[in-house]
């Protein structure tokens, strides 16, 4: 005879072995253990207070689901497919220890509610790990910018060397999106700090449930505001989802341009040997493949966005089994956030730069044109639309002759325009004055970049102090 549910009771027969193999989660929920027990603990303590429980009762299911949450630290643990989820596995096993006592845990909430809240839980624990591993990123990438404010190398626009930079300037660059990154998450932070235990199903519970006393052991922020969008909506999931994909976009850009910048033809960037791989019969070869599998799982946690936008996609209020898999893109996205963010990090912290390679191609690409033809503008008073016409024609000459602006004779520039002759030619094509020229706030000058690196510091400190407020809230 097949075991009755703990939901059985209008049922004349047991589910089939279809209902259970297609309706089961406990392969994958049981990941949010700690945070239903964590949740159970609090619900008791909530149960005995408005006098469901008595405290010799209360405390014998805290010990019990202590215990529980000890067996499944441990392994030994039997999780069973006929328990269908995580709840009802620890629900099953607290009354194998407790009796009719365990029954009496789940009085004035629902699965539903249960859910919404572990899950919570389970995101606010899960970015906090994230904003730490993110905090070391951004510390990453302003070491290596303060290591290399002289170093200059190309900045492209179309995959076409345009001006000279700085490549401190570069890893910033990807320092203040990896910042909003991290604000990002902590925003996501926000939004799952909030108890919705209370909601039951959909219409609220029959008991005098202190929804305060809740908020205020479990260490949340606030109360939903209702029972129906509480149960129903995903947002909490959404927006870390979001965060997540916005996150990958960013490094995946990062990753392609270390693949670009370490291949033969362009030479900038070197990475170490422990993050390279061989190959099976080119023994020559040194892959980038933590770059390029990073870049692979920006469309695999992208994808896990998707999958929940559609799924929840014209669903009827309130809760839908759908809802289900809602867990699936949001456990595995966490898992690629967190190994993505640590790749990231040592690739920053390992790269080794060639300035001879980059100011090879830099000469080669004329990245100095624009900052000539301003020279004619400023110093020699021609119109824009006009040095520009002179840039290009000497542009043109040099790509035919071979020359590039610091190799074409003088006497060949005078042939273009005798202005080209002059002796502040020389000066106005300098690399380093290039980028200093670019003396604005958020430029690529030296005392800018300074300037930028001071900012990014005092930004580290604030999302120090952040991380440690969310820490200190957490202790219980």
């Amino acid at each position: 005879m097949k075991e009755k549910k703990l939901w059985g009771g209008r049922f004349d027969s047991a589910p089939s072995s279809l209902m259970i193999r297609i309706g089961e989660s406990i392969s994958f929920d049981k990941e949010l253990y700690a945070h239903d027990i964590e949740g159970s603990i609090s619900h008791s303590r909530m149960l005995k207070r408005i006098g469901i429980l008595t405290e010799s009762e209360q405390r014998k299911i805290e010990t019990g689901l202590v215990q529980i949450r000890k067996e499944i630290d441990s392994g030994k643990f039997e999780f069973k497919i006929e328990n269908e989820d995580i709840h009802m596995s620890i629900e099953s096993r607290l009354t194998e220890l407790l009796g009719d006592l365990g029954k009496k845990l789940h009085t004035g909430r629902s699965r539903n509610d249960q859910v919404s809240q572990d899950v919570r839980l389970y995101i606010k624990s899960e970015i906090h790990s994230i904003l730490v591993l993110l905090l070391d990123l951004l510390s990453v990438w302003v070491k290596k910018a303060e290591t290399h404010t002289k170093t200059i190398i190309p900045g492209y626009t179309h995959l076409q060397i345009a001006q000279p930079i700085r490549a401190s300037h570069y890893f910033l660059s990807h320092f203040w999106a990896n910042l909003r990154d991290f604000e990002d998450f902590y925003s996501a932070y926000e939004r799952a700090d909030e108890l919705v235990l209370g909601s039951g199903a959909l219409a609220g519970v029959n008991y005098q449930t202190d929804r305060e006393f809740l908020r205020k052991d479990l260490q949340l922020n606030r109360l939903s505001e209702n029972s129906m969008d509480a149960v129903s909506q995903r947002d909490h999931i959404f927006k870390f989802l979001f965060a997540s994909s916005q996150f990958m976009i960013h490094v995946s850009r990062f990753c392609e341009e270390i693949i670009l910048y370490t291949s033969q033809e362009f030479s900038y960037f070197k990475l170490p040997d422990h993050l390279t791989t061989g190959s099976s019969i080119m023994p020559q070869k040194k892959n980038p493949d933590v770059a390029e599998l990073i870049r692979g799982k920006a469309g695999r946690v992208v994808g896990n966005l998707t999958h929940l936008l559609v799924m929840v996609k014209g669903t009827p209020l309130s809760y839908n089994r759908d809802f289900q898999e809602d867990k699936i893109p949001l456990f595995d996205t966490v898992k690629q956030i967190k190994i993505c963010a640590e790749g990231i990090r040592d690739m920053v912290e390992g790269i080794q730069i060639f300035p001879e390679n980059a100011t090879k191609s830099l000469r080669n690409g004329f990245s100095t044109a624009t900052d000539l033809a301003d020279w004619l503008v400023s110093a020699k008073g021609i119109p824009f639309r006009s040095a520009h016409e002179i840039v290009g024609e000497l542009v043109k000459h040099c790509s035919v002759k071979g020359y590039d602006l610091f190799t074409i004779p003088s006497g060949e520039r005078g042939q273009i325009h005798a202005v080209l002759t002059d002796p502040g030619y020389e000066a106005a094509i300098s690399l380093e004055t290039s980028c200093d020229k670019k003396d604005v706030y958020g430029g690529t000058s030296l005392s800018r970049q300074k300037e930028q690196i001071k900012k990014a510091k005092a930004k580290l400190n604030e999302l120090t102090k952040k991380l440690k407020s969310l820490e200190s809230k957490g202790k219980k």
